[in-house]
Protein backbone atom coordinates (compact mmCIF):
# COMPACT_ATOMS: atom_id res chain seq x y z
CA UNK A 1 0.00 0.00 0.00
CA UNK A 2 2.70 2.40 0.75
CA UNK A 3 4.56 1.72 -2.45
CA UNK A 4 0.99 2.09 -4.47
CA UNK A 5 0.58 5.38 -2.67
CA UNK A 6 3.77 6.57 -3.37
CA UNK A 7 3.62 5.98 -7.17
CA UNK A 8 0.01 7.03 -7.29
CA UNK A 9 1.73 10.85 -5.76
CA UNK A 10 4.22 9.92 -8.71
CA UNK A 11 1.36 9.73 -11.47
CA UNK A 12 -0.74 12.63 -9.94
CA UNK A 13 2.01 15.44 -9.92
CA UNK A 14 3.35 13.83 -13.60
CA UNK A 15 -0.31 14.41 -15.03
CA UNK A 16 -0.99 17.69 -13.57
CA UNK A 17 2.30 19.28 -14.78
CA UNK A 18 1.76 17.46 -18.41
CA UNK A 19 -2.00 18.55 -18.65
CA UNK A 20 -1.20 21.90 -17.31
CA UNK A 21 1.72 22.18 -20.21
CA UNK A 22 -0.29 21.15 -23.65
CA UNK A 23 -3.92 22.41 -21.76
CA UNK A 24 -4.99 25.61 -20.63
CA UNK A 25 -6.63 24.11 -17.56
CA UNK A 26 -9.01 26.11 -15.37
CA UNK A 27 -10.24 25.31 -12.22
CA UNK A 28 -13.49 25.93 -10.11
CA UNK A 29 -14.81 25.21 -7.03
CA UNK A 30 -11.59 23.50 -5.39
CA UNK A 31 -12.84 24.58 -2.34
CA UNK A 32 -15.79 22.09 -2.42
CA UNK A 33 -13.53 18.99 -1.92
CA UNK A 34 -13.22 18.26 1.43
CA UNK A 35 -9.29 17.17 3.52
CA UNK A 36 -11.00 14.49 4.77
CA UNK A 37 -13.86 12.09 4.81
CA UNK A 38 -15.67 9.19 2.23
CA UNK A 39 -16.83 10.58 -0.54
CA UNK A 40 -18.35 9.69 -4.29
CA UNK A 41 -16.27 12.04 -7.24
CA UNK A 42 -18.83 11.89 -9.81
CA UNK A 43 -17.68 13.05 -13.48
CA UNK A 44 -19.21 13.35 -17.00
CA UNK A 45 -17.19 10.83 -19.33
CA UNK A 46 -16.46 12.19 -22.77
CA UNK A 47 -12.56 11.61 -23.44
CA UNK A 48 -9.69 9.01 -22.93
CA UNK A 49 -8.11 11.53 -21.22
CA UNK A 50 -11.02 12.73 -18.66
CA UNK A 51 -9.12 11.08 -15.36
CA UNK A 52 -6.25 12.52 -15.73
CA UNK A 53 -7.61 16.21 -16.62
CA UNK A 54 -9.52 15.37 -12.99
CA UNK A 55 -5.69 14.47 -11.51
CA UNK A 56 -4.54 18.15 -13.06
CA UNK A 57 -7.14 19.69 -11.39
CA UNK A 58 -8.19 18.13 -7.66
CA UNK A 59 -6.33 18.92 -4.80
CA UNK A 60 -4.17 16.24 -3.55
CA UNK A 61 -6.24 12.88 -2.44
CA UNK A 62 -5.70 8.96 -3.10
CA UNK A 63 -8.86 8.67 -5.63
CA UNK A 64 -9.52 4.69 -6.11
CA UNK A 65 -10.96 4.60 -9.28
CA UNK A 66 -13.83 2.67 -10.43
CA UNK A 67 -13.33 1.00 -13.98
CA UNK A 68 -15.10 -1.41 -16.68
CA UNK A 69 -13.29 -4.87 -16.45
CA UNK A 70 -12.74 -5.16 -19.99
CA UNK A 71 -9.86 -2.54 -19.62
CA UNK A 72 -8.42 -5.53 -17.09
CA UNK A 73 -7.12 -7.38 -20.06
CA UNK A 74 -6.13 -4.50 -21.90
CA UNK A 75 -2.27 -3.97 -21.98
CA UNK A 76 -0.58 -1.79 -20.80
CA UNK A 77 -3.46 0.13 -19.58
CA UNK A 78 -4.21 -2.58 -17.07
CA UNK A 79 -1.09 -2.33 -16.02
CA UNK A 80 -1.43 1.19 -15.35
CA UNK A 81 -4.91 1.02 -13.76
CA UNK A 82 -3.60 -2.03 -11.19
CA UNK A 83 -1.00 -0.13 -10.39
CA UNK A 84 -3.10 3.07 -8.90
CA UNK A 85 -5.41 0.66 -7.38
CA UNK A 86 -8.45 1.02 -9.72
CA UNK A 87 -11.60 -1.46 -8.80
CA UNK A 88 -12.81 -3.37 -12.04
CA UNK A 89 -16.37 -3.69 -12.01
CA UNK A 90 -18.70 -5.92 -14.64
CA UNK A 91 -20.70 -3.74 -16.19
CA UNK A 92 -24.58 -5.02 -16.49
CA UNK A 93 -24.95 -7.21 -13.42
CA UNK A 94 -24.30 -7.13 -9.73
CA UNK A 95 -20.59 -7.42 -9.17
CA UNK A 96 -20.49 -8.20 -5.37
CA UNK A 97 -16.41 -8.31 -5.40
CA UNK A 98 -16.22 -5.29 -6.80
CA UNK A 99 -19.22 -3.51 -4.31
CA UNK A 100 -16.58 -4.93 -1.27
CA UNK A 101 -14.33 -3.24 -2.71
CA UNK A 102 -15.91 0.03 -3.09
CA UNK A 103 -17.64 -0.08 1.18
CA UNK A 104 -13.65 -0.42 1.77
CA UNK A 105 -12.70 2.25 0.42
CA UNK A 106 -15.21 4.17 2.23
CA UNK A 107 -14.25 2.04 5.14
CA UNK A 108 -11.34 4.09 5.61
CA UNK A 109 -12.03 7.42 4.50
CA UNK A 110 -11.15 7.34 0.98
CA UNK A 111 -12.39 8.83 -2.59
CA UNK A 112 -14.06 6.61 -4.87
CA UNK A 113 -13.64 8.07 -8.28
CA UNK A 114 -16.02 6.80 -11.03
CA UNK A 115 -18.75 7.99 -14.48
CA UNK A 116 -21.93 7.52 -13.36
CA UNK A 117 -22.74 6.67 -17.49
CA UNK A 118 -20.66 3.41 -16.63
CA UNK A 119 -18.67 4.36 -19.62
CA UNK A 120 -17.31 6.60 -22.30
CA UNK A 121 -19.77 8.34 -23.87
CA UNK A 122 -19.81 7.90 -28.07
CA UNK A 123 -22.05 10.21 -28.56
CA UNK A 124 -19.74 13.55 -27.39
CA UNK A 125 -22.27 14.52 -24.98
CA UNK A 126 -23.72 13.63 -21.74
CA UNK A 127 -25.99 10.28 -22.16
CA UNK A 128 -27.91 8.46 -19.40
CA UNK A 129 -26.61 7.08 -15.95
CA UNK A 130 -26.82 4.10 -15.17
CA UNK A 131 -28.44 2.98 -11.50
CA UNK A 132 -25.02 1.93 -10.09
CA UNK A 133 -24.06 5.33 -8.65
CA UNK A 134 -27.09 5.63 -6.65
CA UNK A 135 -27.39 2.04 -5.13
CA UNK A 136 -23.49 2.71 -3.93
CA UNK A 137 -23.87 6.04 -2.30
CA UNK A 138 -27.47 5.18 -1.13
CA UNK A 139 -25.89 1.38 0.43
CA UNK A 140 -22.79 3.20 2.34
CA UNK A 141 -24.19 6.49 3.11
CA UNK A 142 -21.34 8.98 1.25
CA UNK A 143 -21.90 12.12 -0.04
CA UNK A 144 -21.18 12.62 -3.98
CA UNK A 145 -18.66 15.47 -5.18
CA UNK A 146 -20.19 16.06 -8.71
CA UNK A 147 -17.54 17.16 -10.94
CA UNK A 148 -18.09 18.63 -14.85
CA UNK A 149 -15.17 18.89 -17.80
CA UNK A 150 -15.63 20.88 -20.61
CA UNK A 151 -13.40 21.91 -24.07
CA UNK A 152 -11.94 17.61 -23.73
CA UNK A 153 -14.05 17.43 -27.41
CA UNK A 154 -11.74 19.68 -28.74
CA UNK A 155 -8.46 18.56 -27.04
CA UNK A 156 -7.43 16.91 -30.10
CA UNK A 157 -8.37 19.59 -32.96
CA UNK A 158 -6.35 22.18 -30.78
CA UNK A 159 -3.87 19.91 -30.90
CA UNK A 160 -3.49 19.21 -34.31
CA UNK A 161 -3.24 23.31 -34.77
CA UNK A 162 -0.58 23.47 -32.14
CA UNK A 163 -2.63 25.28 -29.82
CA UNK A 164 -3.29 24.58 -26.18
CA UNK A 165 -6.48 23.76 -25.84
CA UNK A 166 -9.22 25.06 -23.30
CA UNK A 167 -10.26 23.12 -20.60
CA UNK A 168 -12.33 23.68 -17.40
CA UNK A 169 -12.82 21.57 -14.59
CA UNK A 170 -15.86 22.58 -12.13
CA UNK A 171 -16.42 20.64 -8.41
CA UNK A 172 -19.86 21.38 -7.19
CA UNK A 173 -21.53 21.05 -3.62
CA UNK A 174 -21.37 18.26 -1.59
CA UNK A 175 -24.77 16.58 -1.42
CA UNK A 176 -26.43 13.31 -0.21
CA UNK A 177 -29.13 11.31 -2.05
CA UNK A 178 -32.60 10.02 -0.28
CA UNK A 179 -32.23 6.43 0.95
CA UNK A 180 -34.22 4.56 -1.22
CA UNK A 181 -37.63 2.89 0.36
CA UNK A 182 -40.61 1.31 -0.07
CA UNK A 183 -41.29 -0.67 -3.55
CA UNK A 184 -40.27 0.25 -7.09
CA UNK A 185 -36.70 0.94 -5.55
CA UNK A 186 -35.12 0.27 -9.50
CA UNK A 187 -36.88 3.55 -10.52
CA UNK A 188 -35.81 5.07 -7.30
CA UNK A 189 -32.41 4.09 -8.08
CA UNK A 190 -32.38 5.46 -11.23
CA UNK A 191 -34.47 8.94 -10.43
CA UNK A 192 -31.64 9.39 -8.01
CA UNK A 193 -28.64 8.35 -10.59
CA UNK A 194 -30.54 11.12 -12.91
CA UNK A 195 -30.13 13.36 -9.98
CA UNK A 196 -26.41 13.08 -9.98
CA UNK A 197 -26.27 13.39 -13.66
CA UNK A 198 -28.35 16.63 -13.36
CA UNK A 199 -25.93 18.47 -10.84
CA UNK A 200 -22.81 17.61 -13.40
CA UNK A 201 -24.73 18.54 -15.82
CA UNK A 202 -24.66 22.78 -14.30
CA UNK A 203 -21.39 22.14 -14.22
CA UNK A 204 -20.41 21.78 -17.95
CA UNK A 205 -20.73 23.64 -21.36
CA UNK A 206 -24.47 23.57 -22.45
CA UNK A 207 -23.74 21.62 -26.02
CA UNK A 208 -22.68 18.97 -23.32
CA UNK A 209 -25.25 18.45 -21.57
CA UNK A 210 -27.28 15.66 -24.21
CA UNK A 211 -30.20 13.85 -23.01
CA UNK A 212 -29.75 16.43 -19.50
CA UNK A 213 -30.22 19.44 -21.32
CA UNK A 214 -33.73 19.94 -20.86
CA UNK A 215 -34.05 18.92 -17.08
CA UNK A 216 -31.16 20.41 -15.49
CA UNK A 217 -32.35 24.05 -16.36
CA UNK A 218 -34.02 24.53 -13.31
CA UNK A 219 -31.03 23.82 -11.35
CA UNK A 220 -28.72 26.41 -12.92
CA UNK A 221 -28.56 29.46 -10.77
CA UNK A 222 -30.60 32.47 -11.62
CA UNK A 223 -29.57 36.35 -12.44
Amino acid sequence: MRYRRAWYRFVYVVASALFKTICRVETEGQSNVPETGPLILASNHLHFFDPLLVLAALPYRYVTVLVAEKWAETWPISWFLKSIGAIFVLRGEVDREALNKCLAVFEEDGILGLAPEGTRSRSGTMQRAKPGIAYLATKADVPILPLGISGQNQMLAEWKRLRRPRIVVRFGQLFRLEPVQGRRKVRQLQERSDEVMRRIAVLVNEDLRGVYTDSVRELEPTA
